[in-house]
C-alpha cells in the first residue's frame, strides 16, 4: 500500500484484544466508541442474539434428551454435532429478523423507485411491446427482483 501511496482507514470496536503495539503504516486506526456497535453492525443488532438464542435452544434440548436416556455427561458434544446445530440454528434466523437488523443500524439506503413513464398510445399498440413495458414497469416499481423480470420476459418471448 505504501508503494501504490494508499490509505486505508480501518475501524474497530473497542474490544481489548483490538489494541496493537505499533502503529502500522498507511492505515488509521479509528475505534469506535462504546456501546456503538449495534448500530453499526446489523449482526450485533440482533441477529447473533437470535442464531444464539436458536443454538442454546438446541443444545439445551439436545442435553435433556440425554438426561432422559440416562447418560451421565448431558453436555458432551462432538464437533459435527455441534456444526449441526449451529447450521440449524442459522436456518432458523428468519429473513425478517434480518432485514428489521439492517433497518435498526439506519446505515441502509431506502430502495430507489424509478418511475417509467406511461407508454405512448399508438391507434394499434403492439401487444408484445405493451406486455414487455408492463413488465418493466413492474420490475422498476416493486421489489421484483432482476432474475425474475427476466424470467417473466422469457416466458412472454421465449428465449
Amino acid at each position: 500500500m505504501r508503494k501504490e501511496k494508499r490509505n486505508v482507514c480501518l475501524t474497530l470496536d473497542n474490544f481489548s484484544g483490538h489494541n496493537i503495539a505499533y502503529q502500522p503504516t498507511n492505515v488509521t486506526i479509528e475505534f469506535f466508541g462504546p456501546n456503538l456497535m449495534p448500530f453499526v453492525q446489523p449482526l450485533d443488532a440482533g441477529v447473533i442474539r437470535c442464531f444464539k438464542a436458536h443454538y442454546h435452544q438446541a443444545y439445551c434440548k439436545r442435553a435433556l434428551e440425554l438426561d432422559d436416556a440416562g447418560d451421565r455427561d448431558i453436555y458432551r458434544i462432538t464437533l459435527i454435532e455441534a456444526m449441526d446445530m449451529a447450521t440449524e440454528a442459522w436456518d432458523a434466523v428468519n429473513s425478517e429478523t434480518i432485514k428489521n437488523c439492517w433497518g435498526h443500524t439506519g446505515i441502509q439506503r431506502p430502495p430507489i423507485m424509478l418511475r417509467i413513464p406511461p407508454l405512448p398510445q399508438k391507434d394499434h399498440p403492439d401487444p408484445h411491446t405493451t406486455a414487455a413495458w408492463n413488465i418493466l414497469e413492474k420490475f422498476a416499481t416493486t421489489d421484483m427482483s432482476l432474475p425474475q423480470a427476466e424470467n417473466v420476459l422469457k416466458d412472454h418471448f421465449g428465449d
